[in-house]
């Protein structure tokens, strides 16, 4: 279980090995670090987990970055999103548009370096 206080961080990403790296990198580095797969799951595990960062990939299928942050955001309002995406076609208007709406204190484009996740994490948390 993860408890109130920690530096508790969630990776959301539909490509687990992406995912389970993260996690990994993470965890090494002292965080409690957990991911999910879908913007659906990120939602049933902000309910339950009083994360402090989340890790939001912008393009999944069925719910993208952008709508799962939109949600996160009525649920919990504090909690702190950081986008990471490879390039894709709009990625200049989805980021513009997360920009607007409070989503980017910080975005990570896709590879990364650990150093780089870890700093950020640290950053935020």
């Amino acid at each position: 279980m993860v408890e109130r206080g920690q530096k508790n961080v969630l990776i959301v990403d539909d490509e687990e090995t992406v995912g389970i790296g993260m996690t990994e990198i993470l965890r090494d580095a002292g965080f409690r670090a957990n991911y999910v797969t879908s913007g659906k799951d990120a939602l049933e595990a902000i309910k339950k987990t009083p994360y402090s960062l989340i890790f939001m990939d912008m393009v999944m299928p069925e719910m993208n970055g952008l709508e799962t942050y939109r949600r996160i955001r009525k649920i919990r309002p504090d909690v702190k999103v950081v986008l990471f995406t490879g390039y894709f076609k709009q990625a200049d208007r989805a980021i513009f548009e997360g920009v607007k709406e409070g989503m980017i204190d910080a975005f990570i484009r896709k590879p990364f370096f650990a150093e780089e996740i870890v700093d950020t994490a640290k950053k935020y948390t």
